[in-house]
């Protein structure tokens, strides 16, 4: 089934075109994938998405559903939540009180707030430890979890994650990307992730996008795209 259909999407910084007739979909129990260079676009997708951004023309569909006019907290209501590019957790803010304002839009009982921290920690048993901790203490790679657990509070059908390795030691993004996978594979969380470090996004994802200059260039089966000599030379390092 297809959760999300993106059609013509373009967007527009004054003059600038940001993107360009962007074409994609997303289909229930996916990691679908965009990869490109910094300013390809991915991040403006990703706002046009969560309604951050109001595109200049084309159409999303969710659920059946336009985003096209719905504000943000309506959009997340709707079961798409983000994890936003560079976390944006709040610093001031324990690791607590981040995640239950992932569930801000929900109306939701003590108890199920409370088994969905529990599987909040499951998943990244380090935010237990730090529970109590504000989150400007954390590390990148602890805050990067973080925002992933602030985003699955919201319960979300569709999981967008924009640049999670952004500013991670390798180690931990190692990591990260296993929970991803572990969520997709586990859980049947449907996830949406933007990422640079393309050799990670094409190994855990079933389909993938390449965004060049706000344009779709290239789309297809995640493993092919890994292969693909000219996707190596571009973006692998191949």
């Amino acid at each position: 089934m297809t959760l999300l259909r993106v059609e013509n999407l373009t967007v527009r910084y004054g003059a600038i075109v940001a993107l360009k007739d962007v074409n994609f979909e997303v289909r229930e129990g996916e990691i679908v994938t965009f990869v490109g260079s910094n300013g390809a676009g991915k991040t403006t997708t990703m706002r046009s998405l969560s309604g951050l951004v109001k595109p200049a023309g084309g159409s999303i569909t969710f659920k059946g559903q336009s985003l096209g006019t719905l504000a943000s907290h309506r959009i997340v209501q709707l079961g798409l939540a983000q994890s936003p590019e560079g976390r944006l957790v709040f610093p001031d803010l324990s690791v607590k009180e981040n995640l239950m304002l992932g569930a801000f839009s929900r109306r939701a009982s003590h108890q199920q707030l409370a088994n969905e921290l529990e599987s909040v920690f499951q998943l990244f048993p380090r935010l237990k430890e730090r529970l109590a901790q504000d989150a400007h203490t954390l590390s990148g790679g602890e805050q990067q979890m973080l925002a992933i657990g602030r985003a699955l509070m919201a319960k979300p059908s569709l999981l967008l994650l924009d640049e999670p390795s952004l500013g991670i030691a390798p180690l931990l993004v190692q990591q990260i990307f296993q929970k991803i996978l572990e969520l997709n594979r586990k859980d049947g969380m449907t996830v949406l992730l933007a990422e640079q470090n393309a050799r990670m996004a094409l190994r855990i994802a079933h389909r993938a996008y390449v965004l060049e200059v706000g344009e779709v260039v290239q789309q297809g089966n995640a493993a092919e795209l890994l292969n693909d000599e000219k996707l190596q030379k571009a973006y692998l390092g191949g």
